[in-house]
């Protein structure tokens, strides 16, 4: 087979396989697969190191496993270039386990279902029932939705560019996933919202973070020149714009479409919902941020946030809210540090 014979040409190979025409980004995807056979031959000299279950504490999500994203890759190498080996499935399933089992996040993954798919081959006489039933109960999610018999695509060629664009997303193959994602938006003839969000995800994902103004704004745009725009909608869509521009630090442009947003929607038709917190919360935030400029929309935002019952306020706005009110030197801030300590409070208890 080719990745057992060295010096095979990929391109060679491609075509004797009789598989279909790739474009320069998914072949540069499916290398990236081929390579995993230094990791896969490492595994077989007893070098498990890089695959093997390795808890660590997340600071945002708790205990995670190190090395998931290189087991992943590796089962998906398992999966495309149809390696059969036994006892390399079920030493990886196992350790899948141990991550599924201990995960804060918890989760069922596509490397559990890989994995599952290529162990039910061995699966003769419910040899693996156990390993199965084990994974079947590893978590919640597992418990909800994980199925002992489902069944992965294994031919590379059935995937499409979308689908090879979050292969690796999930692979975390940045600089291949650029290519794709530049030819797929040369397949796109008419933008609409809702590949635009897709876009913008995958510029995120990217850090071409710069190239979503124009992606927000012309969803803004669209919201706006809409007869059926709801208020919601219309402030929505600048409040996508405003967060973009807080995360890029342009706090100036974020000022001036937070003002927009006061001067020129019906704000009050969204007071009851959580899209009016989040305004205050961009509100706060550029106010902290850009003091010099920002004294009427603090004004604005403190007395605004006095109207919310405060049964609804939760950590985000009180912390935004306290740091705007110490940037503007404005004693409102102890007392929302003390509402905010008696909010800690009640959930210690």
């Amino acid at each position: 087979m080719w990745w057992k014979t060295p010096g095979v040409c990929w391109q060679n190979w491609l075509k004797r396989s009789g598989w279909k025409e790739l474009t320069m980004g998914k072949e540069q995807l499916k290398s990236k697969i081929e390579e995993q056979r230094a990791v896969y031959q490492a595994l077989k000299a007893g070098n498990d190191g890089t695959v093997r279950y390795k808890e660590f504490q997340n600071g945002e999500w708790g205990t995670d496993d190190e090395n998931y994203t290189n087991r992943l890759r590796l089962a998906y190498y398992l999966l495309y270039c149809h390696i059969e080996d036994e006892e390399a499935v079920a030493f990886l399933f196992g350790e899948e386990l141990k991550d599924r089992e201990q995960n804060s996040f918890q989760g069922i993954g596509s490397t559990l279902e890989i994995l599952t798919h290529l162990l039910r081959k061995y699966n003769v006489d419910g040899k693996y029932a156990s390993l199965l039933e084990r994974a079947k109960n590893a978590n919640f999610d597992c418990a909800c939705g994980y199925d002992p018999d489902g069944q992965m695509e294994d031919d590379f060629g059935e995937n499409s560019l979308l689908d090879c664009i979050y292969l690796c997303w999930e692979m975390e193959y940045r600089d291949v996933m650029g290519s794709l994602v530049d030819e797929w938006k040369k397949t796109i003839t008419e933008w609409s919202d809702s590949n635009r969000k897709v876009l913008i995800d995958f510029n995120t994902f990217l850090k071409r973070d710069a190239e979503n103004e124009k992606l927000y704004q012309e969803q803004l745009e669209e919201i706006l020149s809409a007869e059926k725009s709801s208020t919601r909608d219309i402030i929505s869509g600048y409040k996508n714009l405003i967060r973009h521009y807080i995360y890029m630090c342009d706090y100036g442009k974020a000022l001036c479409l937070c003002e927009k947003v006061i001067k020129t929607t019906d704000y009050g038709q969204i007071r009851t919902l959580r899209l009016f917190k989040d305004i205050l919360e961009a509100c706060f935030e550029v106010t902290a941020n850009h003091t010099t400029a920002a004294a009427s929309l603090w004004n604005w935002a403190k007395a605004e946030l006095q109207k919310v019952p405060q049964s609804s306020w939760y950590g985000n706005l009180y912390t935004k809210g306290i740091a705007a009110a110490k940037a503007m030197d404005d004693p409102y801030g102890k007392q929302l540090e003390q509402e905010y300590e008696s909010f800690l409070a009640s959930f210690r208890k």
